[in-house]
């Protein structure tokens, strides 16, 4: 019926597997779960789940190497003994006790489903603060817009899809970050139906703000990179169509130098309590660009 794939980095999936394992007992469905460590280095994250061992229908692998997650995923998908497979990040929480049912209750309608993210009330530390704002104003969607961009409003954070479907998009298995947008293409481009609901997770993970502005930093070079390997369309993400835009027009070394002069004002500004995104927004055009400009 449903094996549900955790992959799992430096993070402690007690009250995630927990919640996860309770729902399914409560269907009584055929189902497995799989959490996969890359290679944790934190030691209280090891220890905390070391419970998994003794879980009822978990089965608890520990790899020797850190293969990043898109190459987990893939494994986890191989070894999955269902054709339904959920994928759930390791810092998410279902907002529902009835988060497992709504998918199976859903799970004939559609190849792919997908319930939403949201965040929780309470800011986090002031250092958090520029991944929490992104977050909720620009990943928390409502079931209206999701549904007016279906493949852009999804994430692998909580996915549900069939196995045969997963494998057959190839998603490059090296260690980069940023290739979920690999994944929500090829299924654009296989014209995959995907089915948005009310059913969302919450994201607990929240990186400080220094850390999530190199996380977004690599995941420009990647996509810069996909782009000009041609494995992702030129147009499809917002940012890609600006970037050309500009470079069409002969803007684009003009802002590259304009906004290189506010670029240390700009990241302390990112850094701060109250993040600007209008910034944030300029922030990752100047590094797109720039990539590409460097990369051309």
């Amino acid at each position: 019926m449903l094996s549900i794939l955790i992959p799992v980095y430096n993070t402690s999936v007690f009250e995630l597997v927990s919640s996860i394992s309770k729902m399914a007992e409560a269907l009584t469905i055929a189902y497995e779960i799989i959490v996969i460590d890359d290679a944790s280095t934190a030691s209280e994250t090891l220890d905390a789940n070391e419970f998994l061992w003794e879980l009822k229908n978990c089965t608890y692998i520990k790899s020797k190497a850190n293969k990043g997650r898109t190459a987990t995923s893939e494994w986890l998908a191989k070894r999955a003994a269902y054709e339904l497979l959920l994928f759930l990040d390791a810092d998410v929480l279902p907002a529902s006790p009835q988060f497992l049912k709504n998918i199976i209750d859903n799970h004939k309608q559609a190849s792919v489903i997908f319930g939403g993210i949201q965040y929780e009330q309470t800011p986090p530390e002031p250092q958090k603060m520029l991944r929490y704002i992104y977050g909720i104003k620009r990943e928390d969607r409502s079931l209206e817009i999701r549904r007016k961009q279906p493949h852009l409003s999804i994430t692998p954070a909580a996915l549900f899809i069939k196995k045969d479907l997963y494998l057959s998009l190839k998603i490059p298995v090296h260690n980069s970050y940023g290739l979920d947008i690999l994944l929500t293409y090829r299924l654009k481009k296989k014209e995959v139906t995907i089915l948005h609901i009310e059913n969302s997770v919450i994201h607990l993970g929240i990186e400080d703000s220094e850390v999530y502005l190199q996380k977004t930093y690599e995941g420009l070079r990647t996509l810069a990179h996909l782009e000009k390997q041609n494995l992702i369309s030129e147009t499809y993400r917002p940012i890609q169509r600006i970037a050309r835009r500009m470079q069409k027009s002969g803007l684009s070394r003009g802002f590259l130098k304009l906004f290189e002069r506010v670029l240390k004002r700009a990241e302390k500004n990112l850094c701060s309590p109250r993040p600007s995104l209008k910034l944030f927004d300029s922030y990752r055009l100047y590094y797109f660009l720039k990539i590409k400009q460097d990369n051309a």
